[in-house]
């Protein structure tokens, strides 16, 4: 099945053209009704088209339920962000803001330190693996124990620095603790050199996204641990409060 044909299905639909009928799609597309069907029936399945009581398609649920999740992340950003600068100023560290994406997380903000530069994976618009990392594994801690099962099963876990945790009950275990601290700690496990410190956030009881205090493992060290995390977990909590 094509991919693209999918796509481009998807691409007919416009402020004008709210509904078609499989004839209608065959036509503009030049492709077998049949061919049509077998397009829809996947669309229907994912939740991307819905049919109506006249035999015609329109664009379904799953499109709400995505514009739901940018408008929740355009949300957050905004939330986030003078907490966040607030937070770099306190610390003098880099912060980051993270949030789910399938098997992975993606962050979506990051207020680099004006006093000391450090190069993390958590730049705006990248991906992270969900189980390396404080700012990851603040987020899979409260996603249960199926989501772990489910990055073994797929293959998904790999080493990326010596301190990955890569044995399932290990990462397990570690997920247990930082469900129980409210806190993520990694030290160069993910980033070579890097220390980072990492709180979750929620809306309505339901993990959204994590905030995170990254930088260079020597400074970080030195740094006041009870003061740091109760800084992260006051942030954190602005961030709810603004959403």
């Amino acid at each position: 099945m094509s991919t693209r044909k999918t796509l481009e299905i998807l691409d007919l639909y416009t402020l004008e053209t709210r509904e078609l009928s499989v004839p209608q799609i065959s036509e503009i597309m030049n492709i077998p009704q049949s061919s049509v069907y077998r397009y829809i029936r996947i669309l229907k399945e994912k939740k991307y088209l819905m049919e109506t009581n006249r035999g015609t398609y329109r664009l379904g649920l799953r499109f709400l339920e995505m514009n739901n999740m940018i408008n929740l992340n355009n949300e957050l950003s905004l939330a986030a962000t003078p907490v966040m600068t607030q937070l770099m100023n306190e610390t003098q560290e880099t912060t980051v803001l993270v949030i789910l994406s399938g098997f992975q997380t993606i962050c979506i903000e990051n207020i680099s330190s004006s006093f000391h530069m450090v190069k993390v994976s958590s730049e705006p618009g990248k991906f992270i693996p969900l189980y390396a990392g404080a700012s990851s594994k603040a987020i899979l801690a409260y996603m249960g124990n199926d989501a772990v099962n489910k990055l073994f099963k797929h293959g998904i876990v790999q080493k990326h620095t010596e301190n990955t945790i890569t044995d399932k009950n290990a990462l397990l275990d570690n997920l247990k603790d930082i469900r129980t601290l409210g806190y993520a700690e990694s030290d160069n496990e993910l980033d070579e050199g890097v220390y980072t410190y990492a709180v979750p956030i929620f809306s309505t009881h339901t993990i959204i996204g994590s905030l995170s205090v990254a930088g260079p493992r020597d400074r970080m060290i030195q740094k006041d641990k009870e003061q740091l995390i109760a800084s992260l977990k006051k942030a954190a909590k602005q961030i709810e409060q603004n959403i």
